[in-house]
């Protein structure tokens, strides 16, 4: 018997291009996932999208009006929902951030650096201009 290999098969229909695409498309959607945020500062409420084209948009917290929770009972049961951020002045929701983990953390956490910038606000001195 000759040891000369004439043909090789592997176990997976899988070819290297195959792989090359999976790694390819989970770094577009890890760039995706780390460019798509909503975050929370001292004086504003930020939400920032994009991975070529950016686009950036702040809520000061003093025009805070409302914040929408949504969910159905499986995101519920997950931990998941959809926040809407709506402000004063405006007749249209400012802000939408989908599928957000613990929905009800953030806006407590809203609520309570909104109170802190109105308890900031009242502690600083009055001068009288006259």
């Amino acid at each position: 018997m000759n040891d000369e290999m004439l043909i090789v098969k592997r176990q997976s229909k899988r070819h290297p291009q195959f792989w090359l695409k999976a790694i390819f498309t989970l770094g577009l959607w890890l760039l995706w996932w780390r460019n798509n945020y909503l975050a929370l500062t001292r004086r504003s409420i930020v939400r920032r999208t994009g991975v070529f084209t950016k686009e950036e948009r702040a809520v000061p917290l003093n025009q805070v009006q409302d914040i929408s929770i949504s969910y159905g009972i499986i995101r519920r049961l997950l931990g998941h929902g959809d926040i809407r951020i709506e402000t004063a002045g405006s007749s249209n929701t400012e802000i939408v951030m989908k599928n957000v983990d613990k929905p009800e953390e953030f806006r407590a956490r809203v609520f309570e650096m909104i109170d802190k910038f109105y308890e900031d606000e009242s502690a600083k001195p009055k001068t009288d201009q006259a």
